[in-house]
Order: structure tokens, then C-alpha cells, then sequence
């Protein structure tokens, strides 16, 4: 138990839930593009089984984009998350954050904790100032959704 409790902690360290507080205007690197692009564009829903992810993980206002896969079952993901290295082989991402911000998990919903929304996970924080976000790329919409318009009232109101 203290062992999955502690691989959760460290993907919450990936995936900041403070994301209201991280902009993608305020993040240099590759951060704000994948952001951006799953604002715009949204993404199925994803379903259940082990998807190819990239990891988005933020220090000092710089990004770096790694991948990896994850596990999802019911909308949310599972632990643990892997992180791919160069040889190809996976290991649990819990080998590159080693400590959740405990302040921020105890203000977090544990039943929301792990959803994924629009193709992305939440963000989550870690104490040594790092924060990610997982995006499960190949969920997102092909082009951007925009919002239909209405006509005017006297076109669509025939009363």
C-alpha cells in the first residue's frame, strides 16, 4: 500500500493541478504548444488500456517533453506512469520525481485527482519546484473546434 501510495504521489509531482497557475504564456519550451493545441483542438475521450504519452515537466519556467505510457481505466490513468529512456526501455517516472508538495496534494479532490479532461492529465507539483502534465497525443482532434455560430433571432425564431 505505502508503495503505490507512494508511486501516486510522484505522478502527482508530473502532473501540477495548480495548472490554473502555470500559463502556457509563462512556460517556455515545448509546454505551451502541446497545451495550446489540446485547448484549441480538445480530444476523444480516451479509453481504457495503455496509451502512448508525452510528459510535459516544468522547472523555473522552462519545459522539457519526454515519452512515455500510461495506463487508463474509467477516464483516469493509473499507476505507475513510465517514462521511456534512450535505449527505448520504460521506467516508472517515480525514478525522475522523488517528492510530491504535500501542501498541494492535501488541497486536491482525490477523486478528481487522476482524470484525464480533453486528452490531458491535471497538473501536478512537486516540492523541488517542478510541475508536469501528461498529454495523450494520440487522442487529440485533428483540427482545431470552433463554436457554431446561431443566426439571428429573426432567422431561427418563426413565431
Amino acid at each position: 500500500m505505502k508503495v503505490k501510495l507512494t508511486i501516486l504521489l510522484m505522478l502527482c509531482v508530473l502532473m501540477g493541478v495548480q495548472a490554473q497557475t502555470v500559463s502556457s504564456q509563462s512556460v517556455e519550451g515545448c509546454y505551451s504548444g502541446y497545451y495550446t493545441t489540446f485547448s484549441e483542438r480538445g480530444a476523444e475521450t480516451v479509453t481504457d488500456g495503455e496509451h502512448d504519452v508525452v510528459i510535459s515537466i516544468i522547472k523555473d519556467g522552462m519545459s522539457e517533453c519526454y515519452f512515455g505510457k500510461a495506463k487508463v481505466k474509467d477516464g483516469k490513468f493509473l499507476s505507475p506512469v513510465m517514462i521511456q529512456k534512450d535505449d527505448m526501455s520504460y521506467v516508472p517516472l517515480t525514478s525522475v520525481f522523488k517528492s510530491i508538495d504535500q501542501n498541494w496534494l492535501n488541497q486536491q479532490d482525490p477523486t478528481t485527482l487522476y482524470d484525464i479532461n480533453d486528452g490531458m492529465s491535471r497538473m501536478f507539483y512537486a516540492e523541488d519546484n517542478m510541475s508536469g502534465r501528461m498529454f495523450f497525443y494520440t487522442f487529440v482532434h485533428s483540427k482545431p473546434r470552433a463554436n457554431r455560430r446561431a443566426p439571428s433571432a429573426d432567422v431561427l425564431i418563426k413565431k
